[in-house]
């Protein structure tokens, strides 16, 4: 491919990175396992996830990740807040663990709890906004994978941006499928679902400790 000097690599990175358990699998996983959730969650919450990756990429594309290596201090507040924003949605579960999955889906735009596409989009994109250090990772990421000879600048990144989009989603599907079955299973043991629901919650709570306390 034009400006990508080897493809298949840059598939298998990507692939190996979305396979590392993160806050986005989690908040995706719980999109779905939600009582009103399901597969029409998941794919809203899939892409929320692709939409806050495609915010942090064109930032360290156009050059964001040397203002922020300038001005941390900037940087430092939305890290605080990301965190702040992961340590609440970990709390919620808690706080909810006893309401357990359930086997409903959406049957129109809105959920009968109120919560719809807007919700679930918008979560899942602040969940990968919540962390600015990703933009440190592309900014090392794709240099990796350009070919100087035919790289023909905007164009070769919307290529390398279209390709790890595309694995997200895909990835993604593949989650919402195994979270679609394990609704299933866990509505069938009500305190086992509670105890997944804490155990998930715990995991973003160290996740947005983790983001607050990295340098």
């Amino acid at each position: 491919m034009t400006g990508i000097n080897d493809l298949p690599s840059l598939i298998i990175a990507t692939l190996i990175f979305l396979a590392i358990p993160g806050p986005g699998t989690i908040k995706l996983l719980t999109s779905v396992a939600e009582k009103n959730g399901g597969p029409k969650a998941g794919v809203w919450s899939a892409l929320g996830l692709m939409a806050g990756d495609t915010v942090w990429m064109v930032l360290a594309l156009s050059g964001v990740a040397a203002l922020a290596a300038a001005y941390p201090r900037a940087f430092d507040f939305l890290r605080y807040a990301g965190a702040a924003y992961l340590a609440w949605i970990g709390f919620t579960l808690i706080r909810d663990a006893k309401q357990t999955f359930g086997a409903g889906t959406v049957s129109s735009s809105i959920a009968i709890d109120g919560r719809g596409p807007w919700q679930w989009f918008s979560e899942s994109m602040l969940v990968t906004l919540s962390n600015p250090k990703t933009i440190g990772f592309y900014v090392a990421f794709f240099p990796l994978f350009i070919d100087a000879t035919t790289f023909d600048g905007l164009a070769t990144y919307a290529r390398m941006m279209s390709v790890v989009l595309a694995l997200c989603f895909g990835y993604c599907l593949w989650l919402i499928a195994v979270a679609q079955f394990g609704k299933r299973v866990f509505a069938k043991y009500p305190a086992a679902s509670a105890w997944l629901k804490r155990l998930a919650g715990v995991a973003l709570i160290g996740f947005s400790v983790k983001f607050a306390l990295q340098k």
